[in-house]
């Protein structure tokens, strides 16, 4: 591994403690940029209560981050260190706004509606890993909006909640897949419980009262809005992963009371790369949630479009989908373009309350902190196998890597879209 300063080789580089199995070149760039610049006008008494900016011009009208709740999903192997990470840096630099402490749990408080219950208050930057989201758009919009406000700190005037933005960190699924196995299988292993030998990772979890597979399929099998895209997976194809996870695990002789983690360093490469990945799709499940999430939060987009769409004579219909901001990054776009990923998410999450120049800045300083984590070889950073290829094709070639392919395909769209939006 080596630095410089016009180039930064990095092999394996993981932002903030992931695993990111791969060769990368972060480019340093240029302290302007006119990323996801935010026009909204509102509210001119946030700018005096920031000290009276002479950034903003005295009719400028500034809209609030303290306004909105501010929610940041990742998943097991998308940027777990880079969701707290992110959320530390808006906190920093905006002290009337709040965390949610702590690693928030998947709340379930009703089987009718199906979806993870998260609590967002405006001004809260939370931070939720691999949410369910498996009730219909309509509930889901509806949870994620709902809030009566809160009281500001200094003071009993309530703040209202004009909506939600949510970052949505994703990940090539194949990656994905590699840097998993790759992360639970090394010696010494970062998590325990991979030595249970009492934990079955190929069983069959129950939400809601319903199996994973039940949650899922209908969204994966339908993943278009109108219907008109190939299923990601079908029932009996999850079915068939479920018995090849099984012939996978506990199923050789010596192996029948044995652990995952002996699975992992015991079985050739080849075959521990496709039980790890099986486990992450039908009973850890983050891959399919990560395709599931995906496909529920573009629902909300499209319904937004076809709102806008239907507008007419300079009249704008308004709903409440107005109301959800979503922005999809990979953990790709951090690891290779520090800083303009990150002025692009505080320009998606500050708009005009901050100049831009005082953005540039804390982007810069982002990205020289994160490059000193990788010089001096942050304990966090897990450097990536001479065998990632072997890997890859090993998924590729098995009957695995067709969903992996499809799922790809998603988040490849979603991405590209997403870049052609903030341009």
């Amino acid at each position: 591994m080596f630095i410089q300063r016009k180039a930064i080789g990095i092999a394996g580089l993981v932002l903030w403690g992931m695993v990111f199995n791969a060769f990368f070149v972060p480019h340093r760039e240029p302290e302007s940029s006119g990323y996801f610049e935010d026009t909204t006008v509102r509210h001119p008494s946030y700018v005096r209560s920031r000290g009276g900016s002479d950034w903003a011009a005295e009719t400028e009208l500034i809209s609030s981050p303290l306004e909105y709740a501010h929610l940041i999903i990742n998943y097991h192997k998308t940027g777990h260190e880079l969701a707290y990470s992110l959320q530390e840096l808006v906190l920093s630099n905006f002290p009337d706004m709040e965390r949610e402490n702590g690693s928030r749990p998947r709340q379930h408080p009703s089987t009718a509606q199906r979806c993870s219950h998260i609590e967002l208050p405006p001004g809260k930057v939370v931070v939720q890993e691999a949410p369910h989201f498996f009730c219909d758009t309509n509930n889901l919009a509806e949870m994620l909006l709902e809030n009566k406000g809160r009281f500001h700190r200094e003071g009993e005037q309530r703040i209202p909640k004009r909506g939600v933005k949510i970052l949505h960190l994703v990940r090539d699924p194949f990656s994905m897949a590699i840097s998993n196995y790759n992360y639970h299988s090394q010696d010494p292993t970062p998590e325990g419980w991979v030595k249970d030998k009492t934990r079955d990772i190929c069983g069959k979890k129950e939400f809601f009262g319903d199996t994973l597979a039940e949650l899922l399929l209908p969204t994966l099998v339908s993943p278009g809005v109108d219907f008109d895209k190939p299923p990601i997976v079908t029932k009996e194809e999850f079915d068939m992963l479920y018995d090849k996870c099984s012939h996978l695990f506990r199923a050789q002789r010596g192996f029948e009371d044995e652990s995952y983690y002996f699975h992992l360093r015991q079985l050739d490469p080849s075959h521990g790369i496709k039980l790890s990945t099986l486990q992450q799709m039908v009973n850890g499940g983050d891959i399919f949630l990560m395709a599931n999430n995906i496909i529920k939060l573009n629902q909300i987009r499209t319904i937004q479009s076809r709102v806008n769409d239907i507008n007419d004579g300079g009249n704008t219909m308004k709903s409440k989908y107005d109301k959800i901001q979503i922005l999809t990054m990979s953990l790709s776009d951090f690891t290779l373009y520090p800083r303009r990923s990150t002025l692009k998410y505080l320009n998606f999450v500050y708009g005009n309350a901050l100049s831009r120049e005082e953005k540039g800045r804390i982007a810069t300083q982002y990205e020289n902190a994160y490059v000193e984590r990788v010089e001096t070889g942050d304990l966090h950073i897990t450097h990536g196998n001479d065998n990632e290829e072997m890997l890859h094709k090993a998924l590729q070639n098995d009957m695995i890597g067709k969903y992996l392919g499809n799922i790809e395909s998603v988040v490849s769209e979603t991405l590209a879209a997403d870049e052609q939006n903030t341009k």
